[in-house]
């Protein structure tokens, strides 16, 4: 008898795992399939194409952030940057995993604009957790703050356990965009 977990997070745990072990480029979806143990008719339901089974993985690490991360108060800069080192947090059991994504995705630019969706979605997601998801150009600013997290992805693959690095680049980048934001014109048409 199969296992009664969700077949999303048996989707996305069963990538994870063959992640951590073989490149984003060699990984199949019958293979994802058979490792969480579905047919491949369910798959197709779930996840008909590599960039959706990346957007159930993004799923997946927002749903630990949100099991781990107390709210607390205070600036929205640091709300931001806690949910942000939350994140960080989520992906550290994960490091090899992730690695292998970041390189295959990195070589896939088209699989993350068919992402982009779930991408955005998991920003969106991550900015509620840290009660920063009202005013204007919330997409934007959804928009730009996964761009923070994915150019911090390097420094934290590289970063040693006090995560210095990570949290410099995403301090520096953090603050380089509500810079933008603060001169940016957002009239009436710009906002969601």
């Amino acid at each position: 008898m199969p296992p009664k977990t969700d077949p999303e997070i048996r989707l996305a745990d069963a990538a994870l795992r063959l992640l951590a072990k073989r490149p984003w480029q060699e990984l199949t979806l019958a293979a994802v399939a058979r490792a969480a143990k579905l047919k491949l008719a369910e798959l197709q339901r779930i996840a008909p194409s590599k960039p959706r089974l990346f957007g159930l993985i993004l799923k997946r690490l927002g749903a630990e952030v949100a099991a781990q991360h107390k709210a607390e108060s205070g600036e929205t800069h640091d709300r931001m940057f806690d949910v942000a080192m939350a994140w960080f947090d989520a992906l550290a059991k994960h490091k090899k995993a992730v690695a292998s994504l970041y390189d295959g995705l990195r070589r896939d630019p088209l699989s993350l604009v068919a992402a982009r969706g779930d991408i955005l979605e998991a920003a969106h997601w991550l900015m509620a957790l840290a009660e920063a998801d009202t005013g204007p150009a919330l997409s934007l600013r959804a928009l730009g703050f996964a761009a923070v997290l994915g150019h911090a992805v390097p420094a934290w693959l590289e970063d040693g356990p006090d995560l210095a690095k990570t949290m410099a680049r995403l301090d520096t980048d953090l603050r380089r965009g509500e810079s933008v934001l603060k001169r940016a014109p957002l009239g009436e048409e710009d906002q969601d």
